[in-house]
């Protein structure tokens, strides 16, 4: 057996039909040669093919394993793995991975599921797995003394083919219970020798993973250093920071990487080291396009595109002679054994250019799902397979993924592509990594979510979350662009290091962080969702907030979306800047009376809002709440505020008639100090303020939006009455409605007598007069 497959092999048999005769003919040709390292420690041909003899014969002899029996492996990365997939396959068993961090439900799913009459696996997990199978007829073996010794260092005599079961490989399980795909001795062997013809590699290479071994890199990468006579070696676990200084360390010359891994090594800090690597090449899949050359820049070498599912190995690639695929998003074109096309939802091929589903025909294939007819037929149909990924096929330069066909956003009759978006956010510095989801939405059926891992040191703030909106509208469609970012500190990952999106929105669901609602900030008002609660800000702080009549108008709108309790706990509202808010914008005043009408209806309205809601309404006053300011946190259920915190309604000393709530509510709440607030005009500091009953607690400004949304949890436990309470507790109707008759009189009485536009041209001259004086 020759140690170098060529470019031109890629589409014969191999020359050795299964996994346990490649390593008999490397222990035979080079035993003495390395093959396994972990760590410092490290393993030859004919050491493992010893070990894994008397293994075998252990299982045969002591456990009782017969072919086609199941073998489970639970470990982290240590050689034991691949000692133990190798000695099950000489004793013609089907080895089950089971991903080491599993817990007691899906580890007994794949127990039970798989049939397995053995597991293998460390002191760690030997607890929760005897757990699990108490009662049961499955041996558990301790690795750290796996009873092999005895035994003798033949392989057992045992008649294996291409044909027959190596592996039950368990999909991610990224939607509902996990499938196990059915993968021969072929498969592996075939997937090592097509690779080994891609790369060229041979012995004097050095092979490197890191990803978990239950997962099927490894394995392939296993089935690829026994086809080209190389060592591999095997890391721990993936970690970013020190990734490439093990490649370093170890004098890797190949390796592959997957999912967002090649972005989190991009975005390490450069170091003067990076190309003092022996790197030759980079299999590579999902390589961001935007990063492409500058990720071969550099770390010096070639990284190329290869696209494959656990159920077919490997279907596209790139050649690493082929400098045109650099950057251009094209996944590749078939391998020599696979042919492939690009169908509509009726399995009609679409024309070049136009998107629809990958499916795939050829070898390696899986044999089909361990006890699943039914889910094997949907996927493989008349010898080909479906991928469920959206793809669109270019003469000239392959085909390029567009998402998959379950990963799409379905906004307002427009598909939305996740890795479209999620590539887009990940090409900006501030950001490491990106998952976009759909967010139901009554109004478009589906909105655009993006969950955010920021860059070291990025704030996680609304002004962030703008910046990076901002920046991938500049390369979205605008029904692309997420309209909600909720920045998280890690991603739930699957094995193969995908964002696992179902465990990412149970997460979410169950431990809800702070969402920015970028979509409402039409009219300066924008919603954030803080633990359930919506947040409402009042974002104009070069007008002190002023709100016009369409910020008003839409103010009243969300809180009655969000006033129902259907969506939040409750409503806290807020502002941005020096003030919580000016009430009316007094740059742009009525110059009507239809205007003047339509201005004091707009403010009506966000009073009858708030007070008709079913849940709280809580103001967070962050500073001077002067005019419409002080009318809204009269509205609401409680007002906290900070020392910074100051009432002032000026509309009496200045001729301006007041709005419906200090006629009606603020007696309610302070009393006879309501004449003087109101008459007076008097500035009321955030003290005077507490000891009247303005405000009910005064907080530092860090904590107050976290002590507004308290109340609101406070006052919002589960089965609770909130809702009766707050119609007995809140004024009558019909004492609100008789006060908006009463003010709409007097308003429409300034109007017609010039009082109203002197008092307001009054407070424009002062403001002017003010503002002169201080520039002087």
């Amino acid at each position: 057996m020759t140690a170098k497959v060529t470019a031109g092999q890629a589409g014969d048999d191999p020359a050795v039909p299964t996994v346990t005769e490649l390593l008999a003919h490397r222990a035979r040709d080079s035993p003495e040669r390395e093959f396994l390292r972990f760590g410092e420690w490290s393993w030859s041909f004919a050491e493992i093919d010893d070990w894994t003899s008397r293994l075998a014969h252990r299982l045969i002899e002591v456990d009782g394993v017969q072919p086609g029996d199941r073998v489970a492996i639970m470990l982290p990365n240590v050689v034991h793995w691949p000692v133990v997939w190798l000695a099950a396959l000489k004793a013609g068993a089907i080895a089950v991975p089971i991903n080491s961090s599993y817990q007691r439900a899906d580890l007994a799913f794949v127990l039970r599921d798989s049939g397995a009459r053995v597991v293998f696996t460390d002191a760690d997990r030997s607890d929760l797995i005897a757990s699990v199978v108490a009662g049961e007829d499955i041996r558990v073996v301790d690795v750290a003394d796996d009873g092999a010794e005895p035994f003798p260092a033949t392989p057992p005599a045992v008649p294996i083919d291409g044909g027959a079961l190596a592996n039950l490989q368990y999909t991610s399980g990224t939607t509902g219970f996990p499938k196990a795909c059915m993968l021969t001795h072929d498969y592996w062997v075939r997937l090592g020798w097509i690779c080994a013809s891609a790369t060229g590699l041979g012995p004097e290479d050095v092979l490197l993973t890191a990803q978990p071994f239950s997962y099927m890199d490894p394995q392939w990468n296993t089935a690829l250093a026994l086809t080209v006579g190389a060592p591999l070696v095997v890391l721990p676990r993936f970690s970013a920071s020190t990734f490439m200084a093990d490649v370093r360390r170890h004098r890797a010359t190949f390796f592959y990487v997957l999912g967002s891994m090649p972005t989190l090594l991009f975005k390490q800090p450069p170091t003067p080291e990076d190309r003092d690597n022996d790197l030759r090449l980079v299999f590579c899949s999902g390589i961001p396009v935007g990063l492409h050359a500058r990720l071969e820049e550099r770390w010096g070498a070639p990284w190329r595109e290869i696209y494959g599912m656990t159920e077919s190995g490997i279907d596209l690639f790139s050649p690493f002679a082929d400098a045109g695929a650099v950057g251009s998003g094209s996944l590749g074109r078939p391998v020599p054994t696979k042919q492939v096309r690009v169908v509509d939802p009726d399995g009609a091929e679409v024309p070049d250019g136009e998107a629809g589903e990958l499916v795939i025909a050829g070898t390696p294939m899986m044999n089909g799902y361990w006890n699943r007819p039914e889910d094997t037929a949907r996927v493989l149909r008349d010898g080909w397979l479906h991928t469920g990924d959206v793809v669109i096929r270019h003469s000239d330069d392959g085909i390029r993924l567009v998402g998959r066909i379950k990963d799409m956003v379905r906004r307002g009759g427009e598909n939305v592509a996740s890795v479209e978006v999620e590539a887009a956010l990940e090409r900006d510095d501030l950001v490491v990594s990106a998952a976009v989801v759909a967010e139901p939405d009554e109004t478009l059926g589906e909105e655009v979510k993006a969950f955010v891992q920021l860059a070291a040191g990025v704030p996680s703030c609304r002004a962030t979350a703008e910046r990076i909106v901002e920046r991938a509208g500049k390369e979205l469609a605008r029904f692309k662009v997420p309209r909600y970012i909720e920045f998280v500190a890690e991603f739930p990952r699957t094995p193969s290091e995908r964002v696992s999106k179902p465990a990412l929105k149970a997460r979410a669901a169950a431990d809800p962080g702070v969402t920015y609602d970028l979509g409402t900030r039409r009219g300066f008002v924008s919603v954030d969702l803080v633990r359930d609660v919506a947040v409402l800000t009042l974002r104009r702080p070069e007008k002190l907030n002023a709100l016009d009549v369409a910020t008003r108008l839409r103010l009243a709108a969300v809180i009655r979306e969000l006033g129902t309790g259907e969506r939040v706990r409750g409503i806290v509202l807020t502002g941005e800047g020096r003030a919580f808010s000016a009430g009316m914008d007094l740059q742009s005043t009525p110059s009507s009376g239809a205007e003047m009408r339509e201005a004091f209806a707009s403010f009506h309205d966000i009073t009858r809002a708030i007070l008709e809601t079913r849940v709280p309404v809580v103001a967070a006053v962050n500073g001077l709440a002067v005019g419409g300011a002080s009318e809204l946190t009269l509205c609401c259920d409680a007002r906290i505020g900070t020392p910074a915190t100051e009432y002032f309604q000026p509309e009496n000393g200045r001729g301006i008639t007041i709005s419906n709530a200090s006629s009606v509510l603020l007696r309610r709440l302070v009393g006879n100090h309501a004449m003087r607030v109101v008459l007076g005009s008097p500035r009321v500091p955030a003290d005077e303020a507490l000891r009247i009953g303005l405000l009910d607690e005064i907080v530092e400004p860090g904590a107050l939006i976290g002590r507004a949304v308290d109340i609101v949890i406070e006052w919002t436990p589960e089965g609770n009455t909130t809702a009766l309470h707050l119609a007995l507790l809140r004024p009558r109707a019909e004492d609100v409605e008789a006060a908006f008759a009463r003010e709409d009189l007097a308003a429409a009485q300034a109007w017609e007598s010039g009082l109203l536009t002197a008092g307001i041209e009054g407070f424009l001259s002062t403001d002017r007069a003010s503002k002169e004086e201080a520039s002087t």
